[in-house]
Parts: C-alpha cells; structure tokens; sequence
C-alpha cells in the first residue's frame, strides 16, 4: 500500500494533517487544527513513529489505557467509547505493573461496590 501525508492550511487558517491512499482515499487525518505547519509536521512526525507498535484496542462500551505521564510515572484512565474519560488513576504508580494492578482493583471492586453521600 503507498500513501502520502498532506499538510495544509484549512479554511479557519489552522494546519492540518491528512494521509491519502493512493487511489485517493483519506484514511487517516488529524483530528484537529495546529497553529502553525511546524505543530501539523510534528504531530505527522509522531504518527510515523507510534503507529507501527500501538496496540489495537477493540471497545465494545469502555476501554482502560495505561500510560506513562510527563513526570515518568504510570497512570490509567477508563474511556467511554467516545472518548470522554469516565475515570483516571488519580496518582501515579511507579511502575507499568503497579498501574495494571490498580485496573485490576478497579475491575475487581467497582461492580459491587457500595455508593453513599460524603461532604468534602
């Protein structure tokens, strides 16, 4: 399969990023608009790097990520699946390992899990 990526300046003067298939097709854009061509190219830049190993997930309803923030620690969030965060970690762990189990907690406990009113 041979595909280019475009990036261009659309309408509302944002750049954007957009891979077309050689018979034409779109089949991958960016989502969104950068303030300059140099954000569009980076965020191309990123896409080359991380599509190659990202995992696929496949969400029925929701889906957990676990990932690594700026500061080098490990989080994880529940995702709806349009997108919308439903639940995050909260505080970083210090390892990959220790977030996973915190998901398998969250798994394990939240279906039966009690409710009541508190005052913060």
């Amino acid at each position: 399969m041979s595909a280019t990526f475009e990036v261009f300046e659309d309408k509302r003067g944002k750049y954007r990023w957009r891979l077309r298939h050689e018979n034409g097709n779109i089949i991958a854009d960016s989502g969104q608009g950068y303030a300059d061509e140099r954000g569009a190219r980076e965020a191309v830049d990123r896409v080359r790097d991380y599509a190659p190993e990202a995992d696929v997930l496949d969400v029925e309803d929701a889906a957990f990520e676990v990932y690594e923030d700026q500061g080098g620690e490990w989080r994880w969030r529940l995702r709806h699946r349009n997108g919308n965060i439903l639940a995050d970690s909260g505080e970083g762990y210090a390892s990959r390992s220790a977030a996973e189990d915190a998901v398998d907690g969250v798994k394990r406990n939240a279906p039966g899990a009690d409710q009541e009113e508190t005052e913060d």
